[in-house]
């Protein structure tokens, strides 16, 4: 297979996975959405592209808290933390890295609690009679893989000397340093 990198560890799978889920979702409902637009202007709704859509939307948000975790763009307070010593950007990144990695896996433990409450409940979309539950899980699965990339940060910054934002980007500080 040519063109399609071939993953060389878990991790790397994973960010295949989440690329491949994040752009796949906003191209199905960027398209889903475009066709939907055509069918009204004929008379005919899609019935099923609101729920589809709201599938592809829960997609797109919570493979992306976890994206962003992995790739170091999410909102941050970088005025404080570049005036720091490296010796603090490290400290800094632990607490900050160990309280956000606490918080998703918080927040993944409540999305789960939902996600059985829900499937529990026999809930079920209007329109294709989906279990509700298929929807809201991927709001666990974002949080988990975010709480996990935060841990791989703490890691990251235990085992190397530079300051790392997150398990695959150094602080833009060092590179600018060094280069």
């Amino acid at each position: 297979m040519t063109g399609i990198p071939r993953p060389t560890s878990g991790s790397k799978l994973l960010d295949i996975l989440e690329t491949v889920v994040l752009a796949g979702s906003v191209f199905f409902l960027s398209a889903l959405m475009f066709v939907n637009v055509i069918a009204r202007g004929v008379g005919h709704s899609l019935l099923f592209g609101e729920e589809i859509g709201m599938l592809a939307m829960y997609l797109i948000t919570f493979f992306g808290v976890s994206y962003a975790a992995r790739k170091a763009r999410h909102l941050r307070m970088g005025a404080i933390f570049d005036l720091l010593s490296e010796r603090n950007q490290k400290i800094m990144m632990f607490i900050t890295a160990s309280v956000t990695s606490l918080v998703m896996l918080y927040l993944g433990y409540l999305a789960i609690r939902y996600t059985i409450n829900v499937q529990q409940s026999g809930r079920q979309s209007m329109a294709l009679g989906w279990p509700f539950w298929v929807f809201v899980i991927w709001a666990a699965v974002g949080f988990f893989m975010a709480g996990i990339h935060y841990i791989r940060t703490i890691i990251k910054n235990i085992k190397e000397k530079e300051v790392w934002l997150s398990p695959e980007e150094r602080s833009e500080y060092e590179l600018s340093v060094e280069d």
